[in-house]
């Protein structure tokens, strides 16, 4: 029965060995056994010394425990997994890498090893010694002598926190994979198989999906011709990995038999949820003759993710397995003999030479990234570490060589680093375009306001000439053209009118135009002062009230003393016929802002209109009747915007208004 998914199978010269149980185990090859086929060492502790090395060089943690369960060996990988150094460990019980809680498991796994068997759990939790648990992927055989006796217990450890397969990647790779993959789901239909899947079963992948397993993948025993109960219908039953008995044939849709091995997984989510079963099977009609050299080397190389590629101190290389094969394309018959040059692109061919002069000095190069070479030429990013061997007396005969393909992560690094510098330029040129609209418009505007202000100013002393003259003739010949003095009278109002109109305009200029000094204002002060300076705010024209305290703000005197002046002027010019006005002057400050309100009791103002008030030249429908040139508002929330303010009014028809100001609160 092969290992359960994602496990490691045993080295090309393993030898099988069936327990009293029938479960079937590897079994280490002795000392002076014929060498691996795949590695040409001149003796087996060049042998050994090549294991090693391997073992070392392992991302992930391998750890052996005698049948006791106390832990006898212990690599870097495991030092770095779980926090432990090997002298910490060395010795103590396996039992203090579970979590708490679950100590007894360990007693299980081991009773499980030592009855002969291999397992996996697909994914699980082991403690660091911080006490932090972290997720893990473990492979747990037993360990046997020549004589085939159980010795001990191997357990590989793969960390996955730094895992990032995505669903997308997931399904490329078991496409991609040299065994037959089918999935299902939680009732045991088909949603997914691979083409060597379509291959063995005879079904395609579209005509599958949906199928009960059953239907696509129908097995029997060899020699009794039963049907064989389904893999997955026991792991949904169960929960657990399982495999297929010995002597199971698969009866594809053409009626071709092929000799399988398979195994089945739960598919959980990280949480435990259970989501499916993936089935992994493979022919055995050709299966070559396995033999070991340790399980130890074959649960490393065989099963490994990454190229393991063993090389003489001449780059010839001497080993080179499976993920070596699909990594870069060749397969081992066409690498070992040959330079490992093959897969180096030509510009960094000087990187072998670095590289075997510090193997030559018994240096270990770890997660050297570089770029290397597949045989239909294409190129990938890899990182490599690669570690010296050494023969029995310590000299170094050779190197291992790790391999892993990190394209998609250099991808996503370029990627990342293009669409970073796109953005920035992008941002340039848009702050550039702002940059020259803004300083285009400020220049307009400018040019605008200056003409205005020109033009407005230009025109008042024509504007008095006509008044003047006007005012002359009502006075020294008034009496002599009777016909014509209402015609002079209108004249004379209508220029009064305009000068007034020419004034606001110049009002509204100056406090477009004008420097802005923002300091400390006693708002009670100016408001008093206003009032003295202008008889139609006094008794018995107005009743103006200043509600004390008030609280000075943070803004401009001159602007201030233009906005208020403004707000108190129609306060007490927007009041019905016959009515003295009273207005309330008084301040709220909250949140480190001041609003300065002006409360009249004048006619007030529909809600509809409320929102055209501070518009350059606005005059309402129910303002006919009074003087005004439709700036005195505009002018208000000009000066209040520049000096960082805001304004507004609250108000209904009949019950008078309220308008204010708010700016930021003076310090104390």
């Amino acid at each position: 029965m092969p290992p359960p998914p994602e496990d490691l199978a045993p080295p090309p010269n393993a030898r099988s060995h069936r327990s009293r149980t029938g479960r079937q185990s590897v079994v280490r090859p002795r000392r002076h056994a014929q060498p691996m086929r795949n590695h040409s060492p001149s003796s087996s502790h060049e042998s050994d010394a090549f294991l090693a090395a391997i073992i070392t060089s392992s991302h992930d943690a391998i750890i052996s425990t005698d049948t006791r369960g106390l832990i006898t060996s212990w690599n870097p990988s495991a030092e770095r997994l779980y926090g432990y150094p090997a002298s910490e460990v060395i010795g103590r019980p396996i039992s203090i890498l579970y979590p708490p809680g679950r100590e007894a498991d360990a007693a299980e796994s081991l009773r499980r090893a030592l009855a002969g068997g291999s397992f996996q759990e697909q994914e699980t939790l082991r403690r660091q010694q911080s006490g932090a648990l972290v997720p893990v992927a473990l492979t747990i055989s037993p360990i046997r002598d020549a004589e085939g006796t159980i010795i001990g217990v191997s357990k590989m450890a793969r960390d996955l926190r730094q895992q990032k397969r995505a669903e997308e990647r997931f399904l490329v790779t078991l496409a991609s994979i040299g065994d037959a993959v089918i999935s299902t789901d939680l009732e045991g239909r088909v949603v997914f198989m691979n083409a060597v899947a379509e291959q063995l079963t005879g079904w395609p992948q579209g005509e599958a999906i949906g199928q009960p397993l059953e239907n696509v993948f129908r097995i029997v025993n060899e020699f009794t011709r039963v049907t064989v109960d389904s893999p997955v219908r026991r792991v949904l039953r169960e929960g657990n990995i399982v495999g297929l008995a010995n002597h199971t044939v698969l009866v594809a849709r053409n009626g071709r038999e092929w000799p399988i091995d398979d195994s089945a997984a739960p598919i959980r989510s990280t949480d435990g949820e259970l989501h499916g079963v993936v089935l992994i099977f493979r022919d055995v009609t050709a299966r070559h003759e396995a033999e070991i050299q340790s399980q130890r080397l074959a649960a490393i190389v065989e099963g490994s993710d990454d190229a393991i590629i063993g090389k003489d101190l001449n780059s010839v290389v001497t080993f080179w397995n499976p993920a070596a094969e699909r990594i870069f394309g060749y397969t081992a018959a066409e690498m070992e003999g040959q330079s490992i040059t093959r897969i180096i692109p030509p510009e960094r061919l000087d990187e072998e030479r670095l590289i075997l002069t510090r193997i030559r000095a018994g240096e270990r190069v770890e997660h050297f990234e570089t770029i290397r070479l597949r045989k239909d030429g294409r190129t990938f990013h890899a990182s490599l570490t690669i570690s010296p061997i050494r023969d029995r007396e310590g000299t170094i005969v050779g190197a291992s060589q790790i391999a892993r393909d990190i394209t998609a992560q250099k991808e996503a690094e370029f990627a990342l680093r293009a669409a970073q510098a796109k953005l920035q330029s992008h941002a340039q040129e848009l702050e550039r375009i702002v940059a020259e609209r803004t300083a285009r418009l400020r220049e307009m505007v400018g040019e605008l306001e200056s003409f205005s202000y020109s033009l407005s100013h230009d025109m008042r002393a024509p504007l008095r000439a006509i008044q003047g003259f006007s005012e002359i003739v009502l006075t020294e010949y008034g009496d002599q053209i009777p016909e014509g003095v209402d015609y002079l009278r209108r004249v004379v109002n209508a220029a009064s009118r305009m000068d007034r109109l020419i004034q606001d305009v110049l009002a509204f200029a100056r406090v477009s135009r004008q420097e802005i000094r923002l300091e400390r204002v006693e708002i009670e002060r100016l408001v008093r002062e206003i009032i003295e300076e202008r008889p139609g705010l006094q008794p018995p024209n107005a009743e103006v009230a200043v509600v004390t305290p008030m609280a000075p703000v943070k803004g401009d005197d001159a602007s201030l003393v233009q906005c208020m002046a403004n707000l108190l002027e129609n306060a007490v010019k927007f009041v019905q016929p016959g009515t003295v006005p009273h207005v309330r002057v008084f301040t709220t400050a909250e949140d480190g802002r001041v609003r300065v309100s002006v409360q009249d009791n004048g006619i007030g103002i529909p809600p509809e209109n409320q929102s055209r008030l501070f518009s350059v030249f606005t005059r309402l429908s129910g303002a006919q009747g009074y003087e005004g040139t439709g700036l005195g508002l505009a002018i208000v929330r000009k000066a209040a915007e520049r000096m960082g303010g805001t304004v507004g009014v609250t108000s209904s028809p009949g019950a008078g208004s309220t308008f204010w100001v708010e700016l930021p609160r003076a310090d104390a």
